[in-house]
């Protein structure tokens, strides 16, 4: 029989208990359990006289049930569970649970599964992702809803949900990781070739405009109001997001912020807000799949009617390097607060980082520029007269609102 125990992820006066040992009938058992003891002999004290308990009570206490919840039943609690909290990620992680977690681990009971368990699981992504079926991202992915779910088993504040003594996750390594792409960005003198490109609508300029200043996701443009648009004191709270669904949650980090709006962008939403009457969605966006494809085309007109190449690194796809994605337009205006040196506790707090460190990537990547008049000055002046509703529509509006105003008029 042995008994061992080990300080728990470094936390003090927390040990991680693990028993093991044989039945008088030849019959082997294991035991693991979490226990808070001043010390670690204080701990092990605990260890051996639960070994003694284990073997006294004999092999019916010490075997593994074979019955009981399986982990596709539990998940379903689960997923319940994130939804009632309104969490935005709660669909994307359940097609991730589907796909990649259940055809593995899903039939089993969730009280029996221990570390070889969740092994399997990793094996069975990194081999997708050997076989090109998926990134590993997508694998890195899975796998935070993986060790997510055995957190919750272990350690939630729900009961029902807490199944598990020890997390059988937290100890194993997750997906292998493949090389980072590097992301690109605009310069302020390639966004505003855009913003003048007769080709693109409108609509588009006005979706890359606010997409950029406001550096917020698709999702959280998606779910911006105008309630959500205070122009008096000059700052947008950023407090939700759709999922897949169209459904509204919290924002990816959970952090509800207030974005500044810069004095240039102004303009604009204030000949929006009058068009709208301040009501409504502050801009409907086209079908997600389409924002990226769009973009880069329309990067492509700009620089075709002004008969200059595009960056190299705007359309790369190689080894090293992915091409613009609407994504970018985030990490846009992100870069030009840093150009502009804004002090890195303001951007973190106005870009939603949870972690400073994820700031500090825009920081350095803004001092590659020692000269900053070669990259551009950010945030440039919007071309309202690029950026209004055509005088054609225009003038129908107001000849349609005319025409109602008589109708109305001529009814009393």
């Amino acid at each position: 029989m042995t008994a061992s125990v080990r300080p728990w992820k470094g936390q003090t006066g927390r040990y991680q208990v693990d028993v093991s040992g044989k039945h008088d009938n030849g019959e082997r058992f294991r035991k693991m359990e979490v226990i808070s003891r001043p010390t670690e002999a204080a701990a092990l004290k605990y260890a051996v006289a639960l070994e003694h308990r284990l073997v006294k009570a004999g092999p019916e206490a010490t075997r593994p049930k074979a019955a009981g919840q399986s982990v596709d039943k539990w998940s379903e609690s689960w997923i319940a569970h994130r939804k009632a909290k309104g969490l935005a990620s709660v669909n994307d992680d359940l097609g991730r649970y589907k796909k990649w977690i259940s055809p593995v681990i899903g039939p089993k009971p969730i009280a029996a599964i221990e570390r070889r368990d969740i092994e399997a699981v990793v094996t069975f992504l990194d081999d997708a992702v050997e076989r090109h079926v998926i990134s590993w991202k997508t694998a890195v992915n899975a796998w935070a809803v993986v060790t997510k779910m055995f957190k919750d088993a272990s350690r939630s504040k729900v009961k029902s949900l807490r199944v598990l003594d020890v997390d059988p996750a937290s100890s194993v390594e997750g997906p292998e990781r493949g090389e980072k792409k590097s992301g690109p960005y605009l310069f302020p003198a390639e966004f505003m070739l855009v913003m003048k490109c007769e080709r693109v609508s409108t609509r588009w300029k006005r979706l890359i405009s606010i997409a950029t200043y406001l550096y917020v996701r698709a999702s959280e443009l998606e779910a911006l109001d105008w309630k959500d648009v205070n122009l008096k004191q000059r700052y947008v709270q950023v407090h939700s997001a759709t999922d897949r669904e169209g459904d509204l949650g919290t924002t990816k980090t959970g952090i509800v912020r207030k974005v500044p709006i810069e004095a240039t962008l102004m303009p604009l939403l204030e000949q929006m807000h009058r068009e709208s009457g301040g009501r409504g969605s502050v801009i409907t966006l086209p079908p997600l799949e389409s924002l990226a494809p769009r973009l880069r085309k329309y990067v492509e007109w700009a620089h075709e009617d002004v008969e200059e190449p595009v960056r190299a690194e705007l359309l790369a796809d190689d080894r090293t390097r992915r091409p613009l994605t609407w994504h970018d337009l985030r990490h846009t205006g992100v870069t030009w607060r840093a150009v502009r040196g804004d002090a890195p506790k303001r951007i973190q707090r106005a870009a939603g980082h949870s972690d400073l460190r994820t700031t500090d990537t825009y920081i350095n990547e803004a001092e590659t520029f020692e000269d900053r008049r070669t990259f551009g000055v950010p945030f440039p002046r919007l071309p309202l007269a690029h950026l209004s509703i055509p005088e054609r529509t225009a003038w129908l509006a107001a000849n349609a609102a005319a025409s109602c105003k008589r109708a109305v008029n001529g009814l009393h």
